[in-house]
């Protein structure tokens, strides 16, 4: 049951850090926490499963010599 109590705090202590990081990084209205803990979620759990989310899309290099 000792072990049960220890693994709670542990979950507990990390839900409170990631609210805090989140909070500090994306700010203290309601509306910019909810966004901030969906994009770090999202973050984490590419971070976590190795699954990248939408590929960057590459900007076109220009030309060096101008078409006539």
């Amino acid at each position: 049951m000792r072990l049960f109590s220890k693994l709670l705090w542990l979950l507990a202590f990390l839900a409170a850090t990631f609210c805090w990081m989140v909070l500090f990084e994306h700010g203290f209205s309601v509306k910019s926490f909810g966004q901030g803990v969906r994009e770090e979620w999202r973050a984490l759990v590419e971070r976590v499963t190795g699954k990248a989310g939408a590929p960057a899309q590459e900007t076109p290099t220009p030309n060096s010599s101008p078409r006539n």
